[in-house]
């Protein structure tokens, strides 16, 4: 019987220590905590004109944003007085916080000239990206720009947008995997080598 107790009691605790362990979910999907870089290819003007000159639909390719991006959006005036030495709000604040980690995978809903709208959640809840000015590549676009960061329309809402871990949210861009470019995504003239002719 004691050799029965012995075995029991430490099984018995293992089990109990292991079922009462706190599991954190970080929320991140399992496909951007093992992204790499060097995986993905930098959407340009150059690769969508490829694209469709090979028609290709583009709200079939799986799009994602190089850097992680933090939505706010804060309700409430949060007015604040001083009385006695003390600090009083007369409306708190309420801040709506979201995180579009870095390579979170998005669809394009829709294209506009050199734009392309590109959801990472519901439907109609779309980010534009576009290939504007001098950029070649298709960059976050929003409003109000200061200090890096920029205004959006999100559910409906305006939106501070701010990159996290870079100076500017105008930074953040639209990658493609690259197996998805296939042969769109080689660089001009760089896929065969000559190997010259010689007189006989």
């Amino acid at each position: 019987m004691k050799k029965m107790i012995l075995i029991l009691v430490p099984a018995l605790s293992l089990l109990l220590f292991t079922a009462c362990s706190k599991k954190v979910y970080t929320g991140k999907p399992a496909e951007t905590a093992a992204a790499n870089p060097a995986d993905f290819l930098p959407f340009s003007k150059a690769l969508k004109f490829r694209l469709e000159q090979d028609r290709a639909d583009l709200k079939k390719i799986q799009f994602y944003v190089d850097k992680p991006l933090i939505l706010r959006h804060t309700a409430g005036t949060g007015s604040s007085t001083v009385k006695s030495g003390t600090v009083a709000y007369d409306n708190a604040q309420n801040v709506t916080e979201f995180t579009i980690p870095a390579y979170t995978p998005g669809i394009c809903e829709r294209v506009k000239g050199d734009s392309l709208y590109i959801s990472f959640d519901a439907p109609q809840n779309s980010f534009v990206f576009a290939a504007i000015y001098a950029n070649e590549q298709f960059m976050l676009q929003g409003t109000n720009w200061y200090n890096g960061v920029t205004d959006v329309t999100y559910d409906n809402k305006i939106f501070k947008v701010q990159c996290d871990g870079c100076g500017s949210a105008g930074e953040a861009k639209l990658v493609i995997k690259r197996t998805q470019a296939g042969s769109a995504g080689k660089t001009p003239g760089g896929g065969k080598v000559l190997a010259g002719r010689k007189l006989n």
